[in-house]
């Protein structure tokens, strides 16, 4: 693990048993760094890295004013912009592994393994347009021509610069 990697967030959280827990830098280093950024590119920091879930909402709710705002796009209902914001924190925030499997890629029957049906035996959940269009509702032709750009560079991309004011604080502070 680099000496300024986001990973090493995870200071903050209890340490396991795992090679994962013990990163190179102390959490006061980390908080030091934290420090030099707005609240909410650290409550992001805390919820992505450290995994803090008490600062979902603050993160999501932050998101969702920043997607209302958006000149460009003319959603077409609140529910619309309330679960495309849903996706854009699912995919920015938690993981890939998959949930049905533990990222193992089989399940154990007790007589045999079987591959998982919701991950097809990778162990990591993969994100096709397809479900993205079903996750938000509409039909999958009408996110690929209207929404699919949108989504991936002025949504995702609010995600970009918390990343980027994270990035810069850690290069600055350590």
């Amino acid at each position: 693990m680099r000496k300024t990697s986001p990973e090493n967030f995870k200071s903050f959280t209890v340490p396991s048993m795992s090679g994962w827990s013990s990163p190179r830098r102390h959490w006061t280093d980390m908080a030091y760094a934290l420090a030099g950024v707005n609240n909410i590119t650290s409550k992001y920091a805390r919820l992505k890295y450290a995994g803090e879930e008490r600062n979902y909402n603050e993160v999501f709710e932050y998101i969702l004013r920043k997607v209302v705002a958006m000149k460009h796009a003319e959603f077409p209902n609140k529910y619309f912009i309330y679960r495309i914001t849903e996706l854009a924190m699912k995919e920015a925030v938690m993981t890939d592994i998959c949930r049905r499997c533990n990222g193992k890629g089989t399940i154990h029957t007790g007589y045999k393994a079987l591959d998982c049906f919701s991950c097809e035996g990778t162990g990591v959940l993969r994100k096709t347009e397809g479900f993205r269009a079903k996750f938000v509702g509409v039909h999958r032709h009408t996110w690929r021509k209207r929404w699919k750009y949108i989504f991936r560079q002025n949504i995702l991309g609010l995600f970009d610069v918390l990343e980027d004011d994270i990035y810069h604080a850690l290069r600055k502070r350590l």
